[in-house]
This record gives C-alpha cells, sequence and structure tokens, in this order.
C-alpha cells in the first residue's frame, strides 16, 4: 500500500491529470518539488503498464468465451474492494451506502444473460458514484456502435438546451435528415425516457455532463440492432428513418456534413489560431498533452505575440492531457514566475494503526492524535496531507500579458479544469461559457477479468482556497448558453460575447 501511495504522489507531483476515457502515454516525465520558491525539476521512469500488466490478474491469458458466473462474481467483488479502497471520493458516497449497493448486485450479475448485460451492470453500479474518473471499460470485442449504421448512416448527436440535434450526419444522408434535426422518439419512445435509461449507466461528475454523454452514445447497441429513430427537421417536417447498428470498418472515411462549427473534426482539432477584428488571436486548444500540440503552439506563439492585443483561448472539448503542460502553456500567457494552482489529496492506509483503532470511539479521539489517526485508518477515513500544485519558471521566457477571455463548456475538463485552477488568480483573464466537467483528479487502472478494466479517481481535487469544483464545475464569469436556433443558423454565442467583452464590434 505504501508503494502505491508512493506513485499516485508521484504521478500527482508531476501533475498528471490524465482523462477519464485514456491511458497515461508517458514512459518519462518531469518530477516537480517546491522547495520554499524554488522549484526543483527532474527526469524519473514512470513505467507504463499495459492491460496484461495490470494489477489484479486472477485469470491468465485472454479468452473469448463468455465469462462465467464465478468470473462476474470475482470481478464485481475486485471492483466494490478496489473503490472501497481507493476511491477519493468515498468519505462522502459512505462506506455503507457502497457495501449495500455491493450486495445488492451478487445475485444480478451471476443471472446476467451474457456478457453485454453484465458489463452494463456494471457500468450501472459505477455511474452510481458520480465521478466521470471512475469508470469501466472492456477490451472484448463486443460489436457494438453508436454512430455507424447501415446504408452508409454516421450519425452524431449532440444535446442543446434540451433537445436531442443531429450535429454531423454522412453527406448523403443529409437530405433525408439535415443537421440541427431535433430526435423526437426512438422505438416509439420519447426520446427523455429513452435517454433516462441511458443516463444510468454513464459515469460523470455533473447532470449536464451525464446528459451530454447520454445524448452521444444514446443509440449505441450491438451490431445488428435496429431502431426506429423518429425526427423533426429543422423546416418542421417529421419523419421516421430505420437504423441498424453497424461495425465501422478500419481506416474508414465518410464523407459528412455538419452543424457549422460542430463537425468531429473541428471540436477536436489540436490547435488552431483564428484572427479576429483588433488583432484578437483566438487560439483554440484541443488537449493538454505533450507533443504536437504544445509543438503547435510554441511555433505560432512569436507570430502571435507580436501581433496579438487581445486573447480568446478555447479550451471547450478540451478533455486530456496533464496538469503540468496546462501550466507550461498559462506560463507564456502571464508574467507570474510561480503559479499556484489547485490542491490535493489522496487516501492512504496503515493496517498496524488500523488494528489499534479498532476500539477506539469518537471520544477516544478527542485530544489524542494517535488514536484520532488509528481510529481513521480503521474506518477508511485517513488521507494524505493536502498537495499544493505550484509550478516555477524563468523570467527569460517569452510572455504575452494581454487581456485574454477563456471559452469553457461542459466538455472542458481534467487538465483543461487545473489550467482554470492556474487562471483564476490572473486579473487579466475571465472566462466565458458554461460550467466545467468537474472531473479533474488521477486515475488508477485495475484488471476485473482479461478484457475488463476499472478506472478510479484516487485524488480529491479543490481550488487552492479549498473551493470544490469536482462534482460541481467551475462556473465562468459570464454564462453563455447555445440555443437551437443559435447552432442551426452557425452561431457561436459564447465567442461572440468574448470578442463583445474584448471591445470588438
Amino acid at each position: 500500500m505504501r508503494k502505491s501511495i508512493w506513485l499516485f504522489a508521484l504521478l500527482a507531483a508531476v501533475g498528471a491529470v490524465p482523462g477519464a476515457k485514456a491511458q497515461q502515454p508517458p514512459v518519462q516525465t518531469v518530477g516537480v518539488e517546491l522547495r520554499g520558491d524554488t522549484m526543483v525539476y527532474r527526469t524519473v521512469n514512470v513505467p507504463h503498464r499495459r492491460h496484461g500488466a495490470l494489477r489484479g490478474r486472477a485469470w491468465a491469458g485472454y479468452s473469448h468465451t463468455p465469462w462465467s458466473p464465478e468470473q462476474r462474481l470475482f470481478a464485481l467483488s475486485k471492483l466494490w474492494m478496489e473503490v472501497r479502497r481507493n476511491f477519493a471520493y468515498m468519505d462522502r458516497f459512505g462506506v455503507e451506502r457502497w457495501d449495500s449497493l455491493y450486495r445488492s448486485m451478487i445475485v444480478p450479475v451471476q443471472q446476467a444473460r451474457n456478457d453485454v448485460e453484465f458489463y452494463r451492470q456494471l457500468e450501472g453500479l459505477c455511474a452510481r458514484l458520480q465521478n466521470e474518473q471512475t469508470f469501466i471499460r472492456h477490451s472484448r470485442d463486443f460489436p457494438q456502435s453508436a454512430i455507424r449504421f447501415e446504408d452508409g448512416w454516421l450519425l452524431r448527436l449532440m444535446d442543446v438546451g434540451g433537445h436531442v440535434v443531429v450535429s454531423e450526419v454522412s453527406r448523403d444522408k443529409a437530405q433525408l435528415m439535415p443537421p440541427g434535426s431535433e430526435i423526437l422518439a426512438v422505438d416509439g419512445r420519447p426520446v427523455e425516457a429513452w435517454l433516462g435509461e441511458v443516463m444510468t449507466r454513464v459515469s460523470a461528475s455533473t447532470d449536464r455532463v451525464r446528459r451530454r454523454l447520454a445524448v452521444e452514445q444514446m443509440l449505441l447497441d450491438m451490431v445488428g440492432s435496429p431502431h426506429e429513430v423518429t425526427f423533426r427537421r429543422p423546416d418542421g417536417s417529421q419523419a421516421c428513418v430505420r437504423l441498424v447498428n453497424a461495425r465501422p470498418e478500419a481506416g474508414e472515411r465518410i464523407a459528412c456534413t455538419a452543424l457549422p462549427g460542430h463537425g468531429w473534426d473541428e471540436l477536436h482539432e489540436d490547435f488552431r489560431v483564428t484572427w479576429y477584428p483588433g488583432d484578437v488571436a483566438c487560439l483554440k486548444i484541443g488537449s493538454f498533452r505533450p507533443g504536437r500540440v504544445f509543438r503547435a503552439f510554441h511555433d505560432a506563439f512569436p507570430g502571435v505575440k507580436n501581433r496579438a492585443r487581445a486573447l480568446i483561448i478555447d479550451l471547450r472539448w478540451n478533455e486530456r492531457g496533464s496538469s503540468r503542460m496546462a501550466a507550461e502553456f498559462l506560463s507564456h500567457l502571464t508574467r507570474d514566475t510561480l503559479l499556484r494552482g489547485a490542491v490535493w489529496r489522496t487516501r492512504i492506509y496503515d493496517a498496524a494503526l488500523a488494528s489499534w483503532g479498532s476500539d477506539a470511539t469518537p471520544a477516544d479521539t478527542v485530544g489524542n492524535a494517535r488514536v484520532k489517526l488509528a481510529y481513521e485508518y480503521y474506518n477508511d477515513a485517513a488521507f494524505s496531507e493536502p498537495e499544493r500544485s505550484a509550478y516555477r519558471f524563468p523570467r527569460s521566457r517569452e510572455v504575452l500579458e494581454v487581456p485574454t477571455v477563456i471559452l469553457v463548456n461542459d466538455a472542458t475538463g481534467s487538465a483543461a479544469e487545473c489550467f482554470l485552477a492556474l487562471a483564476a488568480s490572473q486579473p487579466h483573464m475571465s472566462t466565458v461559457g458554461t460550467p466545467t466537467s468537474g472531473c479533474a483528479g488521477t486515475v488508477a487502472l485495475y484488471e476485473l477479468l482479461p478484457g475488463l478494466q476499472c478506472g478510479i479517481c484516487t485524488q480529491e481535487v479543490r481550488f487552492s482556497d479549498g473551493k470544490e469544483f469536482v462534482g460541481l464545475g467551475i462556473a465562468p464569469d459570464v454564462t453563455v448558453e447555445d440555443t437551437l436556433d443559435d447552432i442551426r443558423a452557425g452561431r457561436d454565442a459564447a465567442l461572440e460575447k468574448a470578442l463583445e467583452l474584448l471591445g470588438v464590434e
């Protein structure tokens, strides 16, 4: 356990805040230690453990045969144990509540009709924790699809003000179902009823994010599953189409038509610079992963620095990366040499101290720090001392400090939220958009069965003043919501507000 805690502390110290759906890619990273006001850097080796090396292997090898009732019960028990031991917010969720949920699942998982039903049961269990960084995933060949359908259909959906809207569709189907069409029903069920069932299986930190993710995967099903989808076109006419889930072909590219500004490739572009009147530069940053994103920023920065009188930093749909890289980006947008960000802590355990606390009562802990600590260990309530994320940069670096507006939405998460925590003390910066995803934290991966893994959030993260944002999202200074009319007209209301705040007419 001490080794595990050391690893968590190391990853946090280097600022690793991986997204819920991504493995940690670096083999080497930079360690950070703050000594007074001086930052010390060192290079350390961090092993990259692939699926086959994940801790917790009870069955050797990879099997394509269905999981047995015995294996399913083991996987459930393993998930229960690792969450109980590692989940950073278990003190708030409640150990007894978690134990009760585990007991309620013992019979259902063994009676599941197939592996897919069992997998969805575990998804639903994880979703109860309400944390996007705590999830179930598989590497089995479940033939499923969420956006690809027979007869050349590709369909992406988005949530706009409570409406389920087509954001992108195969080009040769756009006349039948134009982008901007609203989904009304699936298989004869109103779309809200259908979504309600999907949301029970979605791991998310806020209700807003849960709905967005549910909309994106509302048609996820096994290949060959038919769905009757009723929709209303932007012109008001209604129609129904039969969609049959199909397996995507490797390397397949389908020409699509999308709502302006809402095509998949455009939303998830790594980096882009767009100029607006008054020498306002908008920097679209797709992630804070090391590598090509930072290189693109580094290459573009001299030109931006020489021309820009104001900046817009677009962090919408930025859900990946490390807090260290987020700090690197921000260091070029402020003259401050010391950036102080979020505060984090993690759960800790000592078996010997726990044994000493087995007979202790709350009254025994008053005025006795040793007994109090032993009592906390025994009751799974012990935490490490809070650690502050802090980064020092040389004065000689290139800096552009000008009025800056940061665009955010509910897909701004993980390292991007750490960027916002670091930027919170910058008087020349403000935020526009909607509350962020509220999902920062470091993920520990465990194998439950060959081909089945769980991720568990191991860090409790807060603003430096103790204010919470995980589970809530970071509220922008100016809230701007998209409307159905806006997105159909290609209007970016948040961007327009940012330009207005910067004095651009």
